[in-house]
Protein backbone atom coordinates (compact mmCIF):
# COMPACT_ATOMS: atom_id res chain seq x y z
CA UNK A 1 0.00 0.00 0.00
CA UNK A 2 2.69 2.32 0.97
CA UNK A 3 4.00 1.73 -2.83
CA UNK A 4 1.17 2.33 -4.46
CA UNK A 5 0.09 5.84 -2.63
CA UNK A 6 3.76 7.48 -3.54
CA UNK A 7 3.25 5.97 -6.89
CA UNK A 8 -0.09 8.00 -7.31
CA UNK A 9 1.49 11.12 -5.37
CA UNK A 10 4.35 11.28 -8.08
CA UNK A 11 1.24 10.54 -10.91
CA UNK A 12 -1.16 13.20 -9.92
CA UNK A 13 2.30 15.58 -9.54
CA UNK A 14 3.05 15.78 -12.86
CA UNK A 15 -0.23 17.05 -13.56
CA UNK A 16 1.02 20.22 -11.30
CA UNK A 17 3.72 20.63 -13.58
CA UNK A 18 2.13 20.11 -16.43
CA UNK A 19 -0.10 22.81 -15.75
CA UNK A 20 2.98 24.87 -15.04
CA UNK A 21 4.84 24.03 -18.42
CA UNK A 22 1.55 23.64 -20.55
CA UNK A 23 0.27 27.15 -21.29
CA UNK A 24 -1.17 26.84 -24.74
CA UNK A 25 -2.99 23.62 -23.79
CA UNK A 26 -6.69 23.79 -24.13
CA UNK A 27 -7.14 21.57 -20.87
CA UNK A 28 -5.02 24.06 -19.51
CA UNK A 29 -7.30 26.79 -20.53
CA UNK A 30 -10.29 25.15 -18.82
CA UNK A 31 -8.51 24.36 -15.74
CA UNK A 32 -7.39 28.05 -15.24
CA UNK A 33 -11.14 29.43 -15.85
CA UNK A 34 -12.79 26.86 -13.98
CA UNK A 35 -10.71 27.36 -10.68
CA UNK A 36 -8.63 30.26 -11.37
CA UNK A 37 -4.95 31.28 -11.33
CA UNK A 38 -2.84 32.01 -8.11
CA UNK A 39 0.10 35.09 -8.96
CA UNK A 40 1.35 34.95 -12.33
CA UNK A 41 -0.80 31.72 -13.45
CA UNK A 42 1.78 28.73 -12.53
CA UNK A 43 -0.65 27.19 -10.59
CA UNK A 44 -4.24 27.44 -9.62
CA UNK A 45 -6.42 28.17 -6.85
CA UNK A 46 -8.22 25.84 -4.40
CA UNK A 47 -10.55 23.48 -5.66
CA UNK A 48 -13.80 24.06 -3.91
CA UNK A 49 -17.10 23.16 -4.11
CA UNK A 50 -19.19 19.64 -4.08
CA UNK A 51 -19.46 18.44 -7.76
CA UNK A 52 -16.75 18.54 -10.36
CA UNK A 53 -13.71 19.12 -8.32
CA UNK A 54 -12.49 15.75 -6.92
CA UNK A 55 -9.89 15.01 -9.36
CA UNK A 56 -8.46 18.19 -9.06
CA UNK A 57 -8.40 18.74 -6.00
CA UNK A 58 -6.65 15.49 -5.25
CA UNK A 59 -3.90 16.97 -7.91
CA UNK A 60 -3.99 20.00 -5.83
CA UNK A 61 -2.94 17.88 -2.80
CA UNK A 62 0.48 17.23 -4.17
CA UNK A 63 1.28 20.64 -4.92
CA UNK A 64 3.12 21.30 -1.85
CA UNK A 65 6.16 18.68 -2.55
CA UNK A 66 6.03 19.29 -6.37
CA UNK A 67 6.39 23.32 -5.66
CA UNK A 68 9.47 22.40 -3.50
CA UNK A 69 10.98 21.08 -5.81
CA UNK A 70 10.53 23.64 -8.27
CA UNK A 71 12.96 26.48 -9.52
CA UNK A 72 12.25 28.91 -11.86
CA UNK A 73 14.48 30.43 -14.59
CA UNK A 74 14.13 34.15 -14.90
CA UNK A 75 13.58 36.09 -18.51
CA UNK A 76 11.90 38.50 -18.79
CA UNK A 77 10.77 38.38 -15.43
CA UNK A 78 7.10 39.19 -15.38
CA UNK A 79 5.69 35.98 -14.39
CA UNK A 80 8.29 35.43 -11.31
CA UNK A 81 7.92 36.44 -8.03
CA UNK A 82 10.42 38.52 -6.44
CA UNK A 83 9.98 37.42 -2.77
CA UNK A 84 7.81 34.35 -2.70
CA UNK A 85 9.35 32.28 -6.01
CA UNK A 86 12.47 30.20 -5.70
CA UNK A 87 14.44 31.94 -8.57
CA UNK A 88 17.89 32.78 -6.88
CA UNK A 89 19.96 31.36 -4.19
CA UNK A 90 19.01 27.71 -2.50
CA UNK A 91 15.55 28.89 -1.42
CA UNK A 92 12.68 31.93 -1.89
CA UNK A 93 13.54 35.27 -1.10
CA UNK A 94 11.43 35.48 1.49
CA UNK A 95 13.02 32.55 3.08
CA UNK A 96 16.34 34.25 3.12
CA UNK A 97 16.13 37.11 3.81
CA UNK A 98 12.59 37.13 5.97
CA UNK A 99 13.14 40.73 7.57
CA UNK A 100 13.38 42.15 4.32
CA UNK A 101 10.92 40.48 2.89
CA UNK A 102 8.46 41.83 5.96
CA UNK A 103 9.50 45.53 4.95
CA UNK A 104 8.79 45.18 1.50
CA UNK A 105 7.18 47.53 -0.10
CA UNK A 106 5.38 45.53 -2.88
CA UNK A 107 5.07 41.61 -1.54
CA UNK A 108 4.13 40.59 -4.53
CA UNK A 109 5.91 42.44 -6.93
CA UNK A 110 7.44 40.67 -10.00
CA UNK A 111 11.01 40.19 -10.39
CA UNK A 112 10.96 42.22 -13.65
CA UNK A 113 9.03 45.78 -11.66
CA UNK A 114 11.92 45.14 -8.97
CA UNK A 115 15.10 45.73 -11.98
CA UNK A 116 15.06 49.34 -13.14
CA UNK A 117 17.00 49.42 -16.18
CA UNK A 118 17.39 53.34 -16.33
CA UNK A 119 20.00 53.04 -13.37
CA UNK A 120 23.14 53.04 -15.92
CA UNK A 121 23.22 49.46 -17.33
CA UNK A 122 20.51 48.77 -14.98
CA UNK A 123 20.36 47.34 -11.20
CA UNK A 124 18.08 46.08 -8.49
CA UNK A 125 16.34 48.86 -6.76
CA UNK A 126 15.13 46.97 -3.68
CA UNK A 127 11.76 49.41 -2.43
CA UNK A 128 11.19 49.13 1.14
CA UNK A 129 8.24 50.51 3.50
CA UNK A 130 10.65 52.46 5.20
CA UNK A 131 14.30 53.24 6.51
CA UNK A 132 16.38 50.29 7.81
CA UNK A 133 18.11 50.29 11.19
CA UNK A 134 21.67 49.61 11.54
CA UNK A 135 21.19 45.68 12.16
CA UNK A 136 19.36 45.47 9.28
CA UNK A 137 21.77 46.60 6.72
CA UNK A 138 23.91 43.78 6.68
CA UNK A 139 20.55 41.66 4.87
CA UNK A 140 20.28 44.08 2.48
CA UNK A 141 24.01 43.65 1.60
CA UNK A 142 23.86 40.20 1.27
CA UNK A 143 20.84 40.55 -0.98
CA UNK A 144 22.62 42.83 -3.39
CA UNK A 145 25.21 40.52 -3.49
CA UNK A 146 23.34 37.56 -4.07
CA UNK A 147 21.55 39.95 -7.38
CA UNK A 148 24.86 41.42 -8.28
CA UNK A 149 25.34 39.13 -11.38
CA UNK A 150 21.49 38.37 -12.26
CA UNK A 151 19.31 40.85 -14.64
CA UNK A 152 16.36 40.16 -16.57
CA UNK A 153 16.28 39.29 -20.25
CA UNK A 154 14.01 39.16 -23.68
CA UNK A 155 13.47 35.70 -23.12
CA UNK A 156 10.59 33.93 -21.68
CA UNK A 157 9.84 32.96 -17.98
CA UNK A 158 10.16 29.10 -17.31
CA UNK A 159 9.90 26.69 -14.54
CA UNK A 160 12.98 23.55 -14.00
CA UNK A 161 12.14 20.57 -12.23
CA UNK A 162 15.57 20.04 -9.68
CA UNK A 163 15.63 16.62 -10.15
CA UNK A 164 18.28 14.75 -12.30
CA UNK A 165 16.19 15.08 -15.34
CA UNK A 166 17.98 18.04 -17.15
CA UNK A 167 15.45 20.48 -15.17
CA UNK A 168 12.37 18.14 -16.92
CA UNK A 169 9.64 16.35 -14.49
CA UNK A 170 10.07 12.58 -14.72
CA UNK A 171 8.05 10.11 -12.94
CA UNK A 172 10.47 7.45 -11.61
CA UNK A 173 12.60 10.52 -9.94
CA UNK A 174 9.63 12.00 -8.00
CA UNK A 175 8.66 8.54 -6.75
CA UNK A 176 12.18 8.31 -5.82
CA UNK A 177 12.19 11.78 -4.06
CA UNK A 178 8.43 10.79 -1.68
CA UNK A 179 9.86 7.21 -1.22
CA UNK A 180 13.27 8.90 0.56
CA UNK A 181 12.12 11.89 1.96
CA UNK A 182 10.97 12.37 5.71
CA UNK A 183 10.78 16.06 5.44
CA UNK A 184 8.02 17.59 7.16
CA UNK A 185 5.66 20.17 5.09
CA UNK A 186 6.08 23.92 6.00
CA UNK A 187 3.09 24.19 8.17
CA UNK A 188 1.70 27.32 6.73
CA UNK A 189 -2.05 27.42 7.71
CA UNK A 190 -0.66 26.81 11.42
CA UNK A 191 1.02 30.31 10.79
CA UNK A 192 -1.50 31.90 8.36
CA UNK A 193 -4.18 32.07 11.00
CA UNK A 194 -7.29 34.01 10.19
CA UNK A 195 -7.33 37.14 11.87
CA UNK A 196 -4.57 36.67 14.16
CA UNK A 197 -2.51 40.11 14.84
CA UNK A 198 -0.07 39.99 11.16
CA UNK A 199 3.17 40.70 13.62
CA UNK A 200 2.51 37.79 15.30
CA UNK A 201 2.03 35.63 12.19
CA UNK A 202 5.40 37.29 10.30
CA UNK A 203 7.05 36.79 13.23
CA UNK A 204 5.98 32.71 13.83
CA UNK A 205 6.67 32.60 10.10
CA UNK A 206 10.77 34.07 10.51
CA UNK A 207 11.09 31.80 13.91
CA UNK A 208 9.88 28.41 11.91
CA UNK A 209 12.33 28.93 9.34
CA UNK A 210 14.79 30.36 12.07
CA UNK A 211 15.06 33.37 10.98
CA UNK A 212 14.17 35.04 13.72
CA UNK A 213 17.35 38.14 14.84
CA UNK A 214 17.97 36.49 18.03
CA UNK A 215 20.32 37.96 20.49
CA UNK A 216 23.23 35.70 19.35
CA UNK A 217 22.96 36.58 15.61
CA UNK A 218 22.97 40.07 16.39
CA UNK A 219 26.49 39.72 18.48
CA UNK A 220 28.08 37.95 15.90
CA UNK A 221 27.03 41.35 13.89
CA UNK A 222 29.16 42.89 16.44
CA UNK A 223 25.84 44.37 18.42
CA UNK A 224 27.26 44.27 22.36
CA UNK A 225 23.76 43.21 24.64
CA UNK A 226 23.68 42.20 27.95
CA UNK A 227 22.56 38.16 27.19
CA UNK A 228 21.61 35.94 29.94
CA UNK A 229 19.39 33.54 27.57
CA UNK A 230 21.21 32.67 24.08
CA UNK A 231 20.18 31.15 20.90
CA UNK A 232 16.84 30.38 19.62
CA UNK A 233 13.21 30.87 21.14
CA UNK A 234 13.37 27.07 22.77
CA UNK A 235 17.01 26.84 23.72
CA UNK A 236 16.34 28.28 27.18
CA UNK A 237 15.24 26.37 30.00
CA UNK A 238 15.01 29.52 32.70
CA UNK A 239 12.46 31.77 30.26
CA UNK A 240 9.97 28.65 29.30
CA UNK A 241 10.75 26.57 32.36
CA UNK A 242 11.48 22.97 30.81
CA UNK A 243 13.57 22.42 28.12
CA UNK A 244 11.72 21.72 24.92
CA UNK A 245 10.74 17.82 24.99
CA UNK A 246 9.00 17.14 21.95
CA UNK A 247 8.71 18.70 19.36
CA UNK A 248 12.08 20.40 19.41
CA UNK A 249 11.41 23.28 16.98
CA UNK A 250 9.12 25.69 16.22
CA UNK A 251 7.74 24.25 12.69
CA UNK A 252 7.55 20.88 14.41
CA UNK A 253 5.33 22.59 16.97
CA UNK A 254 3.03 23.77 14.70
CA UNK A 255 2.72 20.85 12.16
CA UNK A 256 1.87 18.57 15.10
CA UNK A 257 -0.51 20.85 17.05
CA UNK A 258 -3.70 19.56 16.55
CA UNK A 259 -5.69 20.83 19.68
CA UNK A 260 -8.37 19.22 21.00
CA UNK A 261 -11.84 17.70 19.68
CA UNK A 262 -13.80 21.12 20.20
CA UNK A 263 -15.46 21.30 17.35
CA UNK A 264 -15.64 24.44 14.63
CA UNK A 265 -16.82 27.16 16.77
CA UNK A 266 -13.31 27.37 18.78
CA UNK A 267 -11.30 25.90 16.32
CA UNK A 268 -10.03 29.22 15.25
CA UNK A 269 -8.81 30.04 18.65
CA UNK A 270 -7.22 26.60 19.36
CA UNK A 271 -5.84 27.10 16.22
CA UNK A 272 -3.57 29.74 17.79
CA UNK A 273 -2.65 29.01 20.68
CA UNK A 274 0.97 28.28 19.33
CA UNK A 275 1.20 32.04 18.13
CA UNK A 276 0.33 33.19 20.96
CA UNK A 277 2.37 30.91 22.80
CA UNK A 278 5.55 32.14 21.05
CA UNK A 279 5.20 35.60 21.23
CA UNK A 280 4.30 35.82 24.44
CA UNK A 281 7.35 33.72 25.06
CA UNK A 282 9.29 36.44 22.82
CA UNK A 283 8.15 39.26 24.16
CA UNK A 284 9.07 38.27 27.44
CA UNK A 285 12.38 37.20 26.58
CA UNK A 286 13.28 40.34 24.50
CA UNK A 287 12.36 42.25 28.15
CA UNK A 288 14.17 39.81 30.51
CA UNK A 289 17.50 40.33 27.56
CA UNK A 290 17.25 43.96 27.15
CA UNK A 291 15.44 45.42 30.54
CA UNK A 292 16.97 43.36 32.85
CA UNK A 293 14.93 41.49 35.85
CA UNK A 294 13.75 38.08 36.63
CA UNK A 295 11.25 35.71 35.30
CA UNK A 296 8.43 35.29 37.07
CA UNK A 297 6.38 32.21 35.50
CA UNK A 298 2.78 33.04 36.92
CA UNK A 299 3.33 36.49 35.08
CA UNK A 300 4.57 35.01 32.14
CA UNK A 301 1.66 32.38 32.15
CA UNK A 302 -1.09 35.30 32.59
CA UNK A 303 0.14 37.61 29.72
CA UNK A 304 -0.34 34.16 27.51
CA UNK A 305 -4.23 34.18 28.84
CA UNK A 306 -4.63 37.68 28.46
CA UNK A 307 -3.28 37.86 25.14
CA UNK A 308 -5.61 34.70 24.10
CA UNK A 309 -8.22 36.39 25.57
CA UNK A 310 -7.67 39.94 24.05
CA UNK A 311 -7.09 37.81 20.01
CA UNK A 312 -10.61 36.01 20.91
CA UNK A 313 -12.31 39.62 21.75
CA UNK A 314 -10.73 42.13 19.01
CA UNK A 315 -9.58 40.07 15.68
CA UNK A 316 -11.61 36.72 16.27
CA UNK A 317 -15.12 38.53 17.18
CA UNK A 318 -15.65 36.10 20.03
CA UNK A 319 -17.62 37.57 23.02
CA UNK A 320 -16.98 36.88 26.52
CA UNK A 321 -18.05 39.22 30.16
CA UNK A 322 -14.94 38.14 31.82
CA UNK A 323 -11.51 36.77 31.73
CA UNK A 324 -13.11 33.66 33.20
CA UNK A 325 -16.59 33.07 31.04
CA UNK A 326 -13.72 33.23 28.31
CA UNK A 327 -11.39 30.12 29.47
CA UNK A 328 -14.94 28.00 30.42
CA UNK A 329 -16.15 28.35 27.29
CA UNK A 330 -13.10 27.69 25.83
CA UNK A 331 -12.77 24.63 27.52
CA UNK A 332 -16.33 23.35 27.74
CA UNK A 333 -17.00 20.14 25.49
Amino acid sequence: MPRCKTTASALLGKWIWRFAIEEDFFWRKVVGVKYGRLGFGWRTKEARGTFGVGVWRDILKESSWCWDNIEFKVGKGTKVSFWTDHWCGNEKLAQTFPQLFVLAAQRNTSVNEMWDSSLGQGGWNISLSRNLNDWELDALGELLQLLRDLRTSLEEDAVIWKGESHGLFRIRDAYKLLAGSNVISFPKKGIWVDKVPTKVAFFAWEASWEKVLTLDKLQRRGWQFPNSCKGSMGDCPGLVWANWVFPEKVKDMLVSWRGPFVGRKRKRIWTSIPLCIFWTVWKERNRLAFRGGSLAIQKLKNSFVCNLWSWARVYMGEESSSLIGFLEWLAAP
